[in-house]
């Protein structure tokens, strides 16, 4: 390893003092009770507290431009707009406002009162972002520690905010409350839903409800319970129920808390039990909370029971207090747990002095505070405002004034309204400060008395105070005002008269003459419906002021269902102030020429189940665009409605063929109604028939014959067939009555010499179930119409194995045949199919047992070569043979075969055996012919993925005439498939033969080697700071701590770190000797002989695999990596295997220990010549 030089030093004392604060940290978290494991500790007992309950998720806010100016659309008397409202006594001739939007200031005047509402969508805005704001776009990185392995990735993530957890212990939290947590920094709040399948937190909806509000992102948790799989289903169920109940979205993380020790046996399979039914009800952003311990991938240095690769570490929320001191500033600076999704630093957060502890969380991804969002202020937006007058009351002289829609660019502080009768000027004008109300809409009360008892017009005009302070005028109305009138008095008055009634279009003229309106007139309105059922149809329509000063509207037939008959009309007047007066009312009679056509039936085919509706005399006022004829049985309702559409005949009739076959082969009464629709696209109901349908239908007998138990088969037989329209074929679906129609197969039946239809049905096709089996019977006619006849149901036993064996592709010249096995059965199942194959010559000297390979269609295939059973020829006997799932073997049949081999003399053959499916391996076989040429090299590429992304190439020399290359898919990436083989034969001629031997399937079972659990630190105070040579332990003695593991290890006796450096140092030239910091391979073999051990260069990835499968310890110099930063390289411990990973103990940094891929470890190998003089970095060492 080459380590770092002097020129380092003082950064690495920098970095000595960081990671010493956070062991510190670390030995603070176990201060309990511990439990000695190997040379690590593990706390006793881990009371990590989980709080939270649920919330709805909050909608980011967006950000709005506000405009440029706010204006005052004001009357040209309007007063002057001042910046001190409390002292304005009067309004001048001009309205001016001045608004500054970020660093623009826009001035806007206007003289005019245009609308009682105004939006100021007009100007633009200059923006720029605001300190605080460009704070938060950012995540702030930690100082980049130089060439340190102790420490995470100065690149990771840490999100800006954190979040807190809640259950009904925190009871109630106030919208005020999650405000002032936000203002700490915290992004989200995790609600409690439930535990177990009993308990419901009463909390959840307000705590929810009150986070929404504050703008935190909300998620929600379970605490688990459960100890089997179906336990984990009930309660997945129960969580979903409450998540549902507070209509939570799908897309709301969903966490499940396991904590309770009861739940540790079959963790990982009844975890995923919860997770498969979340899933399937659609739940898909899942996390899981738990303690650092019971991970399998800490930073303890001991594997918990809980799979992280099984449920992705990045979706674990892992409790683990180092210090109970910890602020959310420094836990996320010291990133503990930082592969995971977020980290869990306190039970005791005093976020909420004398009111609330909290649990105080880092997130890593975002998945708990991505959402968070600021609350909005409901009055800020561009400048609008409506004003209501309401509540005018004529005898005091009093009315309301209501404001709504209230927003300006800057917030509203506050709503003040300047009132003002039109006599006089403004002698009596009042500036009011409107109130608030709960609706957000603000209320001024005016009376006459406080504004000289004038009478008449009074002006209203609308102001806000920006949260800036400045003063936005928004526009303005009037109203009149009286004193002494009763309501009587101001009532309006109109003639209301009926005109243009036109019989032709059904249409008549309401008019409304003579109006007098003391309030004014803000519209006429007319409402009319036909009187024929109730008020069904009842419509208000505006009537349009004409240039007399009167009032019409045309009323039609045609918006009124076409009804015919008495309309009643009233008319309505509505003031200026909103309210609406009753006036007179009509009753007017209205008619019209409706269309008309008679419908009759025709062509009533028994037969065919077949009749027309012919529909004639059409009359048609307002033109015929098409005719409908919707018809249905009435035998289920109008489950089978069709609307068929008429087609015009030459004679001007409309006709359509109606086929019970349209409507489920229904037969009895039918009802067909018809229908026009005009060049309006008005429908028009006509008249309806009632019709009899009936249908000769084919008939027949189903028999079930030879049911045959042995076979687990049996006939359907079809006979006494009585067809009208033909038979053109007979079709028998069957089903077994086990899970429904899930093995549902059509069988097509065969015509016999005698008339009669069969078909043989085997339990093979129907997944092997046996017990009740229902056939039914369908005849298909000549016109392909398919007809259900009857149905049966037959018990189908099925007592004996069988199987059907097959001899294909038996080819003369290379020697090889195949053997398919299909109707694979046996009572007890069927664990292995075995063909064991010899041939004739010579006895069974050449018998070979095949283990027979399933393919996808559930037939059994096994490939024979006449190179694998000493090139004989002749007759070939094939035997079949199953291994039950008791273990006991019992015999199924067989079969022959006669096999030639001409190329045996003169061509090279190569064949594949000694398939290993589980062990994942077979051997690839070439020999060389008597006759043919002379073979000088062999080549064969082997892989399973459809891209070759694990090609791997073997060579060799021959080893006579017979060679054999193993092939373990180790050197595969240990994948289960099927692995296509290549060979390439080269010959001494320069000739080369390529042989393709198809496809092996082969499916692994993980060996499994568990790590031992020594470490030593080279950091550790008691030898960290001892020199030799040009450097330190703690800077150089990555290789000696690494052999002083692997030593301790094999041999079972404790051997220190410097023990292991004092030998290389005082004995050989390979520790800390140069200029250069380190040790050299050479030292590694000097030391692990003088400790009576072996070691061996591995020069492969398949070598490393091998040698961590076999139990042994590998030492890897690595480079560049997360283990250690560019150009030094660093020596690290692998023991163990998984799945193509392996355990690393990294000797300068413990966080780093952990699972890690072969590939990454190959990947980041040393190159420098200290590491690779003898070959490779890899080093094996065993006894």
């Amino acid at each position: 390893m080459r380590t770092k030089d002097f020129i380092y030093y003082a950064s690495a004392a920098v970095l000595l003092a960081v990671t010493t604060q956070v062991a510190q940290a670390d030995e603070v978290a176990t201060q309990t009770p511990s439990i000695t494991e190997g040379n690590q500790y593990q706390p006793a007992t881990a009371a990590e507290i989980f709080g939270g309950e649920a919330a709805l998720p909050v909608t980011p806010s967006s950000t709005v431009s506000a405009p440029a100016a706010s204006s005052e659309v004001a009357k040209a008397s309007a007063p002057a707009v001042s910046t001190s409202p409390a002292s304005q006594s009067s309004e001048a001739a001009t309205a001016t406002a001045s608004t500054s939007v970020a660093n623009s200031t826009v001035t806007a005047t206007s003289n005019s009162v245009a609308t009682s509402v105004v939006s100021s969508d007009s100007g633009t805005a200059s923006t720029s972002a605001t300190s605080s704001e460009m704070s938060n776009s950012t995540v702030a990185t930690p100082a980049k520690l130089t060439n340190s392995t102790d420490v995470p990735s100065p690149t990771l993530k840490v999100q800006p905010k954190t979040f807190i957890d809640v259950s009904s212990h925190n009871g109630e939290i106030s919208v005020d409350d999650y405000r002032a947590l936000a203002r700490q920094g915290v992004g989200g709040v995790v609600v409690k839903l439930t535990e177990d399948t009993w308990y419901n937190n009463p909390k959840a909806p307000s705590q929810v409800r009150n986070a929404q509000i504050a703008g935190l992102q909300v998620s929600t948790y379970h605490f688990s319970r459960y100890t089997t799989e179906e336990e984990a289903r009930a309660e997945a169920r129960f969580y979903i129920q409450a998540a549902q109940n507070l209509n939570l979205p799908k897309s709301t993380v969903m966490v499940n808390d396991f904590e309770d020790s009861k739940m540790l046996p079959n963790i990982n399979r009844n975890t995923q039990a919860w997770v498969n039914e979340m899933h399937k009800h659609g739940y898909n952003n899942l996390m899981f909370y738990t303690s650092a311990s019971w991970l399998d991938e800490n930073n303890l240095g001991y594997r918990g029971p809980v799979s992280t690769s099984q449920f992705g570490i990045e979706n674990f929320w892992v409790a683990q207090y180092p210090s109970s001191t910890l602020t959310a500033t420094s836990a996320k600076n010291m990133r503990y747990n930082a592969k995971t999704g977020a980290w869990q630093f306190s039970a005791t957060a005093n976020l909420l002095p004398s009111k609330h502890v909290f649990d105080h969380s880092v997130d890593y991804t975002g998945r708990f505070t991505a959402n968070a969002s600021a609350e909005v202020d409901a009055t800020q937006g561009n400048l609008s405002g409506t004003i209501s007058i309401v509540n005018n009351n004529p005898t005091v002289g009093s009315f309301d004034v209501v404001i709504s829609n209230v927003k300006a660019p800057n917030g509203v502080e506050t709503v003040s309204v300047p009132i003002w009768s039109e006599i006089n000027g403004q002698d009596d004008i009042i500036w009011y400060t409107a109130n608030r109300q709960n609706n957000g809409t603000y209320t001024v009360n005016v009376k006459a008395s406080a504004h000289k008892n004038s009478t008449g017009l009074y002006n209203i005009h609308l102001y806000y105070v920006q949260k800036d302070g400045q003063l936005t005028g928004v526009g303005g109305t009037t109203t009149q005002v009286f004193i002494g009138k009763t309501p009587e008095q101001l009532k309006p008055k109109a003639s209301f008269a009926i005109e243009n009634n036109n019989a032709k279009a059904g249409t008549f003229d309401a008019v409304i003459t003579n109006i007098s309106a003391p309030l004014g007139v803000k519209e006429v309105l007319v409402p009319s419906w036909s009187l024929e059922n109730g008020q069904d149809d009842l419509i208000w329509h505006k009537a349009t002021k004409q240039t007399d000063g009167s009032y019409r509207v045309t009323i039609k037939a045609s918006e009124h269902k076409g009804t015919k008959g008495n309309y009643r009309a009233d008319a309505y007047i509505e003031d200026n102030s909103n309210n609406r007066h009753y006036i007179a009312e009509k009753v007017v009679a209205v008619d019209y020429a409706r269309p008309s056509g008679v419908l009759t039936i025709e062509n009533n085919n028994t037969a065919a189940g077949t009749f027309d509706a012919v529909v004639r005399n059409i009359v048609a006022p307002t033109g015929l665009k098409e005719v409908l004829v919707p018809s249905w049985s009435l035998a289920g309702g109008q489950d089978d409605l069709i609307w068929h559409k008429a087609t015009r005949q030459a004679d001007g009739s409309y006709r359509v063929t109606i086929k019970a076959t349209d409507h489920k082969n229904s037969t009895g009464k039918y009802r067909a109604d018809a229908y026009l629709v005009d060049d309006s696209n008005k429908r028009f109901y006509l008249t309806e028939k009632v019709v009899e349908v009936s249908q000769t239908r084919p008939s027949a007998s189903l028999f079930i014959e030879n049911n045959n138990a042995d076979l687990g088969t049996f006939d359907a037989v079809i006979r006494n067939i009585v067809a009208p329209n033909g038979v053109k074929e007979v079709l028998v679906p069957s089903w077994s009555l086990v899970n429904g129609q899930d093995d549902l197969v059509w069988h097509k039946a065969s015509r016999q010499s005698d008339g009669s239809y069969r078909v043989t049905i085997k339990a093979s096709e129907h997944k092997n179930s046996l017990g009740n089996y229902r056939a039914d019977l369908y005849i298909v006619d000549n016109a392909n119409q398919r007809h259900y006849v009857t149905e049966t149901i037959v018990d189908v036993k099925h007592n004996k194995p069988v199987g059907t064996i097959s001899v294909v592709n038996n080819n003369k010249d290379t020697g090889t045949f195949d053997v398919i096995i299909s109707d694979v059965y046996s009572p007890k199942g069927v664990r292995t199919v075995q063909v064991p194959i010899w041939s004739e010559k010579d006895g069974q000297d050449d018998i070979r047992w095949y283990e027979a390979t399933r393919q996808a269609n559930g037939t059994y295939t096994v490939n024979v070569q006449a190179t694998n059973h000493k090139n004989s020829t002749g007759l070939y006997n094939v035997h079949l043979y199953y291994i039950l799932n008791d273990g006991s073997q019992v015999g199924v049949g067989g079969t022959t075969t006669t096999l030639e081999f001409r190329n045996a003399k003169t061509k090279t053959q190569t064949y594949i055996t000694n398939v290993n499916s589980e062990a994942g391996s077979f051997t690839v076989v070439v020999d060389q012919a008597p006759q043919g040429r002379q073979i000088k090299n062999i080549r064969v590429a082997v892989w399973s993925e459809s891209n070759q992304g694990n090609l791997s190439w073997y060579n060799t020399a021959p080893t006579g005439t017979h060679t054999e290359i193993n092939v373990s898919t180790v050197n595969h990436k240990n994948l289960i498939g099927n692995y296509t083989t290549h060979v390439y034969v080269d010959y001494v001629d320069n000739t080369v033969d390529g042989f393709n031997l198809g496809e092996t399937a082969l499916a692994p079972r993980n060996r499994r080697v568990e790590p031992q659990t020594t470490y030593y630190s080279q950091r550790d105070p008691r030898w960290a700071s001892k020199w030799y040579g040009v450097s330190n332990m703690d800077q150089s003695g990555c290789v000696p701590t690494s052999l002083a593991m692997t030593f301790t290890d094999i041999l079972g006796t404790v051997i220190a770190p410097t023990t292991v450096a004092d030998y290389l140092y005082y004995n050989t030239n390979s520790f800390n000797k140069t200029s250069v910091a380190g040790t050299d391979a050479d030292g590694i073999v000097l030391a692990s002989k003088n400790w009576g051990l072996n070691s061996n260069v591995l020069s492969s990835i398949a070598n490393i695999a091998s040698a961590l499968m076999s139990g042994q310890h590998v030492l890897a110099a690595v480079g560049a990596s997360q283990f250690i930063n560019y150009p030094y390289t660093h020596e690290i411990v692998l023991h163990g295997y998984d799945n193509g990973k392996t355990y690393v103990r990294d000797p300068f940094n413990a966080n780093n220990n952990g699972w890690y891929s072969l590939d990454y470890i190959h990947g980041v190998q040393s190159r420098d010549a200290m590491d690779t003089k003898l070959g490779a970095p890899f080093f094996s060492v065993f006894a």
